[in-house]
């Protein structure tokens, strides 16, 4: 079992500060740690932090660069556009070599070829279609073979995992459909997307079922395996990542999309009967 995150948003931290920490996770876990990134999508998150959101690409680029640096040189100095230090050593010292894994988050085409240059995997939003993680994936694969590197990657997936198919198709699924359509509205960029929402507001009957159909795992732990293997199958992943009730609440009035006893006893649901089933 590893330990890590998904998606750590970069670019508004110090990534000195950000390597220490993450090589402490590092020798308390015993080298299993993973460090997943992104840039985010809301200008208020860079705001309140003091960055400027038009700038996050080159924030991202930089501390990326400085991560590698740190964790893997010691006495190492640094001159950049927004962060610049004296000779340093970052302790503790990292345990894993050359360095803990640096996943990257993104879907547009300069987000995908960052991650083929800076990252040793690259991860595929939550909520893309699989025909816009096809087409990231013309641009990751070309790019990681003229570097000559692994063409790894990861697709994260939102998840909703029960015991009955059908109470998940029409007890939750239309609400879960729902709260991540609040965000994820504000964060659209593919054609398609737009696209879908523009419907909606014309007020086609677009179901939650449709939605979800390439973008969410949903159902009992059986249809699960089978869209597994099936995102597998079509794009020859590395990993599936999923996030077991993620996403905005449909009405303000909610707190979450499900209490506590039922995102954990789904996550061991999801341990019990579907991770077996690729193991």
């Amino acid at each position: 079992m590893r330990v890590g995150t998904g998606i750590f948003q970069l670019p508004i931290h110090n990534p000195v500060r950000v390597a220490e920490q993450v090589a402490t996770i590092d020798q308390i876990s015993g080298g299993r740690v993973t460090l997943g990134v992104g840039m985010g999508w809301w200008p208020l998150e860079y705001d309140v932090h003091g960055s400027n959101f038009k700038e996050r690409g080159a924030r991202m680029e930089e501390a990326l660069t400085i991560l590698r640096l740190v964790w893997q040189n010691e006495n190492t100095s640094f001159e950049g556009r927004f962060h610049s230090f004296p000779e340093l050593t970052v302790h503790p010292r990292p345990l894993q070599s050359p360095n803990p894994p640096l996943w990257v988050a993104g879907v547009a085409p300069a987000a995908v070829d960052r991650a083929a240059r800076l990252g040793d995997e690259w991860i595929c939003g939550p909520v893309q279609s699989l025909a816009a993680a096809l087409r990231c994936l013309d641009i990751y694969r070309p790019a990681c073979a003229a570097l000559n590197k692994p063409a790894d990657w990861i697709l994260r997936r939102y998840a909703w995992v029960g015991e009955n198919d059908e109470q998940v198709r029409t007890e939750v699924l239309p609400t879960y459909v729902d709260g991540l359509m609040i965000h994820w509205r504000e964060s659209a960029e593919e054609k398609e997307e737009k696209e879908l929402f523009a419907r909606l507001d014309a007020g086609e009957n677009i179901t939650a079922e449709d939605i979800a159909a390439d973008r969410l795992l949903w159902g009992d732990p059986e249809r699960v395996i089978g869209q597994i293997r099936g995102y597998e199958a079509t794009t020859q992943c590395n990993h599936v990542h999923t996030a077991f009730g993620a996403g905005l609440p449909a009405d303000t009035g909610q707190a979450s999309l499900g209490s506590f006893d039922d995102i954990a006893a789904m996550i061991r649901l999801f341990g019990r009967e579907v991770i077996p089933a690729f193991t």
